[in-house]
């Protein structure tokens, strides 16, 4: 079994108003909410973390990103006060691990993917250093991640979601 090797990536993204408009479908962002949007952001910065991971065997590697448990928390406190706002700020954690990913790899822009590929083994046992827990469904224990190859090799090929990506030209039409 592959071993990976973990190296830190350091990410400071800078919020992108059209991608989040892009992400959510709205043209118009009330201004109360964006005064809320600033100072999460910049806290939510501060528990983004970024890894880079390189099988020691071989040439594939990922890139791995995600927000502390305290921000998935803290999020769905807001859900529970106001499921507007919840749903705001859930799109705001999205945008900003999105945003972030994009820096890192920026061919993502030119598909508007970040393909999810199932997690080997060696990943598994190399983020649970990380205190990441991988799930059979090939999720992980937050809310806020992203996984994808590194360097960037394509999208639906390498993806598990490409039956049931709302992007995805290779679904079976019904």
């Amino acid at each position: 079994m592959p071993k990976y090797a973990i190296e830190e990536i350091k990410v400071q993204p800078e919020f992108d108003i059209f991608m989040y408009a892009e992400l959510t479908g709205e043209t118009r962002l009330d201004q109360d909410l964006m005064d809320e949007f600033a100072p999460r952001w910049d806290d939510w910065v501060t528990k983004l973390s970024a890894f880079q991971l390189t099988n020691t065997e071989g040439d594939n590697g990922y890139v791995l990103l995600f927000l502390d448990s305290d921000v998935d928390e803290e999020i769905d406190h807001i859900w529970n006060d106001s499921p507007a706002y919840g749903l705001a700020f859930h799109n705001l954690a999205v945008c900003m691990v999105m945003t972030a990913a994009r820096s890192i790899i920026p061919e993502m822009m030119e598909g508007a993917c970040a393909p999810l590929p199932r997690a080997p083994q060696g990943v598994k046992d190399a983020t649970a250093k990380l205190g990441i827990e991988w799930k059979e469904d090939n999720t992980i224990n937050r809310k806020f991640a992203v996984f994808t190859p590194f360097p960037y090799n394509g999208g639906c090929p390498v993806c598990t979601l490409s039956e049931t990506c709302p992007n995805s030209t290779a679904r079976t039409q019904q």
